[in-house]
C-alpha cells in the first residue's frame, strides 16, 4: 500500500528520524502550539537617583562649614561670661566652662550628628530603592529570556475511550491516523484501521510501523475478494453479518430483518463450508427457482436440500420480494468471486497494525461491501480489550444506528473507538458530544456543517477592545541653591504622572467562528472534551512532521 498526498514516504525516509520520534513517548492525538509569553521589551525599568541623598549631602556640607563660626561664637560668649562682675572667681569660671561645653555640644549635635544621621537614612532609603530596581531588572530580563525561547508544541492527550472526528480531508485523516496510531502501537495496543474512504489514509502509518519493527498486515478488499469476510464464520454468524449489512440500507425495520434472517438461515443450513457470497447467491437463486446447473458452485446435495425449501421460502409476496432483494445484493459481491481464494483477513484483535480498505469502481457494489465489512468488524469487536484501538474512516453512509451499535459494543469490551466522518449532516449531528467521548472537528468546507460544529463548540463572552488611550508623563527637578549673603535657600521639586485608559465592549459570540473551521489547514483540528477540570476546547495539529521540530515538548503542558 502506498501513501497518498503529502504523507507519501519511501523506505529511506521511513527509517529516518521521524520513525524514532513518532514511536516514542506516550499517547498523543496531535500537538498544541503555545506561543512564548509576551514581554514589553521596549520598556525596561528605569533607575532614578533618589533626590533625598543629594539634598542630605548638601545640607551636611553646609552645616559643617558653619561649625567654626558657631564655635567661635560660643567661645566669645563663654569669654564674656568670664568677664561678668561675679564676686567669686570660681563661679565665673564654672559659668564660662558650662556655657562653652553646652554650646559646643549643641553645635556638634545640630550641625554634625543630625546631618550625618539624615544622610545615613537617605543612603539606606537609596539602597532599598536600588535593591528594588535590581529585582525589577532581573524579572524583566527573565521575562525577556522566556520570550526569546522558541515557541513550543505540546502533545495533546485525551483519556476518552471514544473519539468522533468530523470533517477533514484525506491528508488530514492520514496525519491523524499516523500520529495517533504510532503512539498507540508504542503503548502496546493492537490497532485496526478500517478505511472505507478510498483515500489510503493508513499507508503512512503502515510504512512507519513496518520500519519500526511492528507487525503490519494490510488487505485491500474488492468485490472479487469479498468472500474472505465470511471465512471462518459459522452459518448463524454469516446470517448475522449479512442481515446487519442489508438492514443499514433500508433503515430500522424489525419485521424485514426477521424475514431476511429467516431466508438466509434457510439457505446457509443447506450449504457446506466454506460459505462465500458466490455460493450464497447461488443458493438464494435456487430457492427462488432460478438455478442454473451450469454454474457448478453448488453440489447436488446442496441443490437438493435447497429445492425442498422453495415452497416455504416463497410462500408470500412479501417473502418473495425480500428474497429477490437479497439475491440482488448478495450477487453484487458474488458475481466476480468464483475461483477466488479466500482467507480470513481480520486477525484483530492482535499485535501490531491491521489495515482493511475497500475499493471498487461500481458504486452499489462498493457501498454494500463497506456495509458487510463494517458488520464483520462489529462481529470481531466482541473479542477486543481495553488495549486495542479501532479506527473506522469514511463511515458517513453507514447510518447513525450502525455507528451507535459499534460504539456500544466497543464500550462494552473496553476497546478504543475512533470514528472519522467526512460530513456533519443529518442524523450524524446527534453524535456530537455523544456519551463521554471526545469530539475532534477538522476542516468543514460546507457553511451549514461549519455552523453546526461552531454551535457545538460553543459561544463565550469576549471583550473587544474598541479604544485604548495611554499617557505617561514624568518630570523631575532637582535643584540646590546656595547664597551666602543674608539668606541660604535649598529647594527640591519632583513630579510624576501616569494615565492609562481603555474602552472594551462585552460580546457573546462563537468561541470558534464557522469561517475559521472552513479555512483550517488539512491537519489542524479543534478538540472538544469534558474532563475533571471542565469543558476544554483546544486547537491542535496532527501533522506527523511536527515531531521533527526542535521545540517539541515530550509532556503535555
Amino acid at each position: 500500500m502506498v501513501a497518498g498526498g503529502s504523507l507519501s514516504v519511501d523506505g529511506a525516509s521511513a527509517r529516518g528520524g521521524l520513525v524514532a520520534r513518532l514511536f516514542t513517548g506516550a499517547e498523543r492525538w496531535g500537538w498544541e502550539f503555545v506561543p512564548a509569553p509576551e514581554n514589553d521589551e521596549h520598556d525596561p525599568p528605569r533607575w532614578r537617583e533618589p533626590v533625598d541623598v543629594t539634598v542630605a549631602w548638601w545640607e551636611k556640607r553646609r552645616r559643617a562649614r558653619r561649625v567654626p563660626l558657631l564655635s567661635l561664637g560660643v567661645g566669645a560668649i563663654s569669654y564674656g561670661g568670664w568677664l561678668l562682675p561675679v564676686p567669686a572667681a570660681t563661679t565665673r569660671a564654672a559659668l564660662a566652662v558650662s556655657v562653652l561645653v553646652v554650646g559646643l555640644a549643641l553645635i556638634v549635635v545640630r550641625e554634625v550628628v543630625l546631618p550625618r544621621a539624615r544622610l545615613a537614612e537617605a543612603g539606606r532609603v537609596r539602597d532599598r530603592a536600588l535593591d528594588r530596581y535590581r529585582r525589577q531588572i532581573a524579572a524583566w530580563q527573565s521575562a525577556r529570556l522566556r520570550h526569546d525561547v522558541p515557541e513550543c508544541w505540546f502533545p495533546l492527550r485525551t483519556t476518552a475511550a471514544r473519539v468522533d472526528v468530523f470533517g477533514g480531508t484525506g491528508d488530514g485523516w492520514a496525519g491523524l491516523v499516523t500520529t495517533v496510531g504510532s503512539s498507540l502501537l508504542r503503548a502496546g495496543s493492537g490497532v485496526l484501521v478500517v478505511d472505507l474512504s478510498e483515500q489510503r489514509t493508513a499507508d503512512g502509518l503502515a510504512a512507519f510501523a513496518g520500519a519500526a519493527g511492528y507487525p503490519v498486515s494490510g488487505v485491500e478488499l474488492s468485490h472479487d475478494h469479498a468472500g474472505a469476510l465470511l471465512a471462518g464464520l459459522p452459518p448463524d454468524e454469516v446470517v448475522e453479518v449479512v442481515v446487519g449489512a442489508v438492514a443499514t440500507l433500508r433503515g430500522p425495520a424489525a419485521d424485514a430483518d426477521l424475514v431476511d434472517a429467516d431466508l438466509l438461515t434457510t439457505v446457509t443450513r443447506c450449504l457446506d463450508a466454506p460459505i462465500t457470497f458466490a455460493r450464497l447467491a447461488a443458493g438464494l437463486r435456487v430457492v427462488r427457482g432460478h438455478h442454473d446447473p451450469g454454474t457448478g458452485s453448488l453440489s447436488r446435495a446442496e441443490v437438493h436440500c435447497l429445492t425442498g425449501r422453495i415452497d416455504a421460502a416463497g410462500a408470500t409476496e412479501r417473502t418473495a420480494d425480500a428474497l429477490r432483494a437479497l439475491t440482488g445484493l448478495v450477487d453484487l459481491l458474488g458475481s466476480g468471486e468464483a475461483g477466488a481464494t479466500t482467507g480470513d483477513p481480520l486477525t484483530w484483535p492482535g499485535p501490531g497494525l491491521t489495515v482493511l480498505a475497500t475499493t471498487g469502481a461500481h458504486a452499489r457494489r462498493k457501498d454494500f461491501l463497506d456495509r458487510v465489512l463494517f458488520h464483520r468488524v462489529l462481529h470481531a469487536v466482541r473479542g477486543g480489550s481495553g488495549r486495542d484501538a479501532l479506527f473506522v474512516i469514511g463511515a458517513d453512509h453507514l447510518g447513525l444506528t450502525a455507528l451507535e451499535a459499534l460504539a456500544r459494543r466497543s464500550r462494552r469490551v473496553g476497546a478504543r473507538l475512533v470514528l472519522v466522518l467526512e460530513h456533519l449532516r443529518g442524523d450524524l449531528g446527534k453524535l456530537l458530544g455523544a456519551g463521554d467521548g471526545t469530539t475532534i472537528v477538522m476542516r468543514l468546507g460546507n457553511h451549514e456543517e461549519a455552523r453546526t460544529a461552531a454551535e457545538f463548540i460553543g459561544r463565550e463572552h469576549t471583550f473587544r477592545l474598541s479604544q485604548l488611550t495611554r499617557q505617561v508623563g514624568d518630570s523631575f527637578t532637582d535643584s540646590v541653591a546656595r547664597t551666602e549673603t543674608w539668606q541660604h535657600t535649598v529647594s527640591m521639586a519632583r513630579s510624576g504622572s501616569t494615565g492609562v485608559g481603555g474602552t472594551a465592549s462585552r460580546v457573546y459570540e462563537f468561541a470558534v467562528e464557522p469561517t475559521r473551521l472552513q479555512a483550517l489547514p488539512p491537519t489542524a483540528f479543534v478538540l472538544v472534551e469534558v474532563g475533571p477540570a471542565g469543558r476544554r476546547v483546544v486547537l491542535g495539529d496532527c501533522n506527523p512532521g511536527i515531531a521533527l521540530l526542535p521545540d517539541v515538548a515530550r509532556e503535555p503542558r
